[in-house]
């Protein structure tokens, strides 16, 4: 049935009705009322940013679902009833002028972000120290039900200048808990970026946190796995000051190949990154593109963000957002232009004094896209079929004439990884049991830990073999010392025989020998190779450990084993002539009874 429609239907929302109405639009989410917290917490924050104020604190009452943040700067001005007004009348501010003469720089912009506190609070107060004067506004439901002001006779330092307290209304939010880990990296952020001297506070139920983070802290436990070789700072400043934008910036080589980065515009965390994001990144896949034409190695622009670790910070007069929560910076790239001559003066500046490190990265760039590129193995020389493998497990070295070490499980890998020199040694973890026998297996390059075995030596296999292609001088096979482990020593010594013989015919591809005993003696370690060391170190009274497989010896211990030319123990293998035989023993079950019963 069709319903009449006139000017009566029309109706007005007052400002609080609407956000009521609406709370989504205005804060964001509102599984809890943390971004309440965050607006009250923005003002604060662009006191400090205006070098008014050097004390902001958070107090959680989670008991009463009370909050409130006060500061000491200047103090909300009381006069022509200000207070009432900003929490009151949606666009109400002091940085909507054409001259901002009272935030430059600041976190809060749209005017919406007390009003929408109060409109949302069952409880909302505001007390400020101005000038001689205390004030105080108390707002329940959103409306002004008492204010006074009066002269501050006392002639101590007032305890604050403003201090802003409320009590979420539950029926507005799934829960009245806020976000506590939200508000310390706040509080975390806020802290690294200000200048020095000033105190960040954060009291949850009478506990007390301070907050005192310098700026690489904060980026090295945002961003990083392990401490890299070098950690960059580059400090740009636009012409049109106090306008800045800060980078600090490293490469992890033996950690995920996607990037990591966090950014601030504003001492205000962009989790969603935006056009500064992007422009750094194409300022930097410029730069290792020119570098890599001059150097003449493999590139392609992504290629620059393998590894990459980056945290940007950026002071802007007129930061523009993707909406009320800032989740994104929409600022066009043209907006960065005036950072554009000091960026790039500055990385080519690291060029200059760095080059061994440059061309380092640019390596590991080429090595990244070579593994991308390098989607299937090369033709099985039986049947010309290929095999395709996800390229996930190595962790490479960034020399050419390294030594890529062949271990069974990631608990061994993981400790040689932690004692190796990343330089140096490579390190491939493989699923032992997961070996075929490749006399026995018919498409063997389907196998995953084979697959991925050849596709780490780089020279392919079959009729497409090229031996100058190996990426290591020494292949290892480093296994347990039991049964087990010498099983696989012998599964992969047949891969290595059958599918990679030139590797063995060139002198390349070594047992290591790794200990079942060793003299454990406070720092002293020394490992026992055979039978006869540990009958005398016995018979000698010497402190003796027993280890069941490398994943029990620490990464200290292993670079003695292992990694170490003084003491290490590699058994070099010898091609056989008579590899048939050998392809007969690992084939036939009656020829391994034959060797088991001595015939």
């Amino acid at each position: 049935m069709k319903q009449d429609y006139s000017s009566k239907d029309i109706r007005v929302l007052e400002e609080v009705e609407h956000i009521r109405l609406n709370p989504g639009m205005y804060i964001g989410s509102t599984n809890n009322p943390v971004h309440l917290i965050e607006e009250v917490l923005d003002n604060a924050l662009d006191e400090a940013l205006a070098g008014h104020a050097n004390i902001i604190a958070v107090l959680i009452n989670t008991k009463e679902n009370k909050f409130a943040v006060l500061d000491n700067g200047r103090g909300i001005p009381i006069s022509n009833n200000t207070p009432v007004v900003i929490s009151a009348k949606l666009f109400s501010g002091a940085k909507f002028q054409d001259k901002k003469t009272a935030y430059e720089i600041s976190s809060g912009l749209h005017g919406v972000g007390l009003v929408a506190v109060n409109a949302l609070s069952t409880n909302y107060k505001i007390e400020i120290y101005r000038k001689e004067k205390y004030a105080r506004y108390f707002f329940e439901n959103a409306k002004l039900k008492f204010s006074k002001v009066e002269e501050y006779k006392d002639k101590g330092t007032p305890p604050f200048s403003t201090k802003i307290e409320f009590q979420p209304d539950k029926k507005y939010f799934e829960t009245v808990k806020p976000d506590l880990d939200r508000i310390r990296k706040r509080l975390t952020t806020a802290s690294a970026e200000m200048q020095d001297g000033i105190t960040f506070v954060l009291i949850v139920d009478d506990k007390k946190e301070l907050f005192r983070l310098t700026k690489i802290d904060h980026f090295v436990m945002s961003c990083l796995d392990s401490k890299p070789e070098q950690i960059e700072t580059i400090n740009l400043k636009s012409e049109k000051a106090p306008e800045k934008f800060e980078v600090i910036l490293a490469y992890e080589k033996e950690s995920s190949t996607t990037p990591r980065l966090i950014s601030s515009v504003n001492l205000l965390p962009v989790i969603g990154g935006g056009s500064h994001v992007n422009y750094f990144y194409d300022t930097l896949k410029e730069f290792f593109a020119a570098k890599a034409k001059k150097y003449d190695i493999k590139f392609q622009p992504n290629d620059s963000l393998c590894g990459l670790r980056a945290y940007l910070m950026l002071s802007l007069i007129e930061p523009k957002f993707s909406s009320q929560t800032k989740e994104s910076l929409i600022n066009p790239k043209t907006y960065f232009e005036k950072f554009d001559k000091d960026l790039k003066l500055q990385l080519e500046d690291f060029a200059t004094k760095n080059e061994d490190m440059l061309l380092d990265l640019l390596e590991k760039f080429q090595e990244y896209r070579q593994r991308l590129d390098s989607k299937k193995l090369t033709v099985d020389r039986t049947n010309g079929r290929r095999a395709s493998t996800k390229y996930t497990k190595l962790r490479d070295c960034t020399s050419r004439n390294g030594e890529l070490y062949i271990v069974e499980g990631d608990s061994a890998g993981g400790s040689i990884i932690q004692s190796r020199n990343p330089a140096k040694h490579a390190v491939l973890p493989l699923r032992g049991k997961s070996i075929p026998n490749v006399t026995t297996k018919k498409e063997i390059l389907k196998n995953v830990e084979v697959s991925e075995l050849i596709m780490s030596m780089g020279t392919g296999v079959g009729p497409h073999f090229d031996l100058t292609k190996l990426r290591y001088s020494k292949i290892v096979c480093a296994t347990d010392a039991d049964h087990d482990g010498n099983h696989i020593a012998c599964l992969v010594s047949m891969v290595m025989a059958i599918l990679l013989p030139e590797i063995v015919k060139a002198g390349k591809y070594f047992i290591a020998q790794t200990p079942l005993f060793a003299i454990n003696e406070g720092k002293t370690f020394i490992p026992l190779w055979s039978a006869e060391d540990v009958d005398k170190a016995r018979k000698a009274g010497r402190k003796l450990t027993r280890f069941k497989g490398l994943g029990e010896l620490t990464p200290a211990q292993l670079k003695v084993c292992l990694l170490d030319e003084a003491t290490r123990n590699f058994i070099p293998i010898e091609y056989t002539n008579n590899v048939d035989d050998l392809v007969k023993l690992f084939s036939s079950a009656d020829e391994k009874r034959k060797l088991v019963v001595g015939e």
